[in-house]
């Protein structure tokens, strides 16, 4: 007799894509990083995930959809699937060229290094105040703001840790975060920080492409909180990221032919205009993502009922002359504390700051873009535009 289908919470699975498509993109830009072949066939392994949930919430659209009013509503998650579809498989193309044996030009590996947000390989001693402790003990992410998404263990791989997983002697950490965690996390493990020097030459790529790298991993994330936390404000960010994007683009691709003129690795520079052109479909499905939100879509209630239940809202506090958050640090204002609340990041005139660190003193006009419960994000807002804390 054949089971009866019991459709997953829609948050559970949209939640569970965010996190894949987060650790897709941070593993093809770590392979290409450090030229892993194995990092690059975890991308694919994680493809391979993707497609069974999106396979899942077809599912369920088929199942609950009995006439046009019915499907109507459910083309919102329709679309997340498709744009998740497309995340995966531009995540898995970048990957390709490390697979493919395809070079990509040293610019590149340049413009992932000079990005806000660091993707690092940190060994681990034996004398090492992390070996024997779990991952989620350490709280690496909430203390210093790094994130382990893979272990080298050895010739396996642990792709992401777990919560009980344990550092060992001898394990190679691949983390991401904010340059001042990374250096706390190389003297908590033992490590030497890696020494680089920026190549000359090509400035213009390098930076448009770090900037690049940082728009498509943010956008992906705050698309994803838009959809599941119904949160327009959030959505409005991402289409003005993308926008940015598109100009960002433009401008790096005429670089890149522009410099195809003197520039002896040819080769080189056909391996980056193929990952710029995978952050491109990374952009446009985080903008389809925000999408349905910006367009108010009404979703099935099946999905409806569980995107109720979120009380973590993320919004945009701007702030104003009047507000005491001016001229004080992160660390200061302690908001986790104080409001319950976390500074996804920074927006200071044109420019994002994303994971910024405690020491970044807030400036008038700054806006914070916040994730907490509903009243703390309130209250952010408030204090920023010079109301009472």
């Amino acid at each position: 007799m054949a089971k009866s289908f019991k459709p997953r919470s829609v948050r559970e699975l949209l939640t569970e894509m965010k996190d894949v498509s987060d650790l897709m993109i941070d593993l093809a830009y770590a392979a290409v990083l450090f030229e892993s072949d194995e990092l690059a066939d975890r991308v694919h392994e994680l493809e391979t995930r993707m497609d069974g949930l999106m396979y899942h919430i077809r599912t369920i659209a088929a199942v609950v959809t009995r006439n046009v009013h019915e499907a109507r509503k459910i083309t919102g998650i329709l679309q997340v699937a498709g744009a998740a579809e497309a995340i995966s498989n531009a995540t898995g193309d970048i990957a390709d060229l490390v697979r493919r044996g395809i070079d990509i030009h040293p610019v590149v590996r340049d413009a992932l290094r000079m990005a806000d947000e660091k993707i690092a390989w940190v060994e681990v001693s034996k004398d090492s105040i992390l070996v024997g402790k779990r991952f989620y003990d350490l709280k690496l992410p909430s203390d210093i703001g790094v994130w382990t998404f893979a272990i080298k263990r050895g010739k396996s791989w642990i792709v992401p840790p777990l919560r009980n997983t344990e550092a060992r002697a001898g394990d190679s950490l691949i983390v991401k975060g904010p340059p001042d965690g990374i250096a706390i996390l190389c003297k908590m493990t033992g490590a030497r920080k890696e020494a680089w020097v920026s190549r000359e030459g090509l400035a213009p790529i390098r930076n448009a492409l770090a900037e690049m790298r940082d728009l498509s991993s943010v956008m992906v994330d705050m698309a994803y909180s838009a959809i599941i936390l119904r949160s327009r404000e959030i959505a409005e960010e991402v289409r003005k990221i993308d926008e940015k994007f598109d100009k960002l683009t433009y401008k790096l691709s005429l670089a890149t032919l522009n410099a195809a003129k003197e520039e002896r690795n040819i080769v080189g520079l056909n391996g980056l205009l193929q990952i710029i052109r995978s952050m491109e479909r990374i952009s446009d499905a985080a903008d389809s993502i925000a999408d349905i939100v910006l367009r108010r879509m009404e979703l099935h209630p099946v999905f409806a009922r569980a995107l109720a239940e979120a009380d973590e809202q993320i919004g945009r506090a701007d702030v104003s002359k009047r507000s005491d958050f001016v001229d004080k640090s992160l660390k200061e204002l302690n908001l986790w504390t104080t409001m319950g609340v976390y500074v996804l990041m920074i927006k200071r005139g044109e420019r994002y700051m994303f994971d910024p660190s405690k020491r970044v003193r807030i400036r008038v006009d700054d806006s914070l873009i916040v994730r907490g419960s509903r009243r703390g994000v309130q209250k952010v807002k408030k204090a920023a535009a010079g109301g009472k804390r």
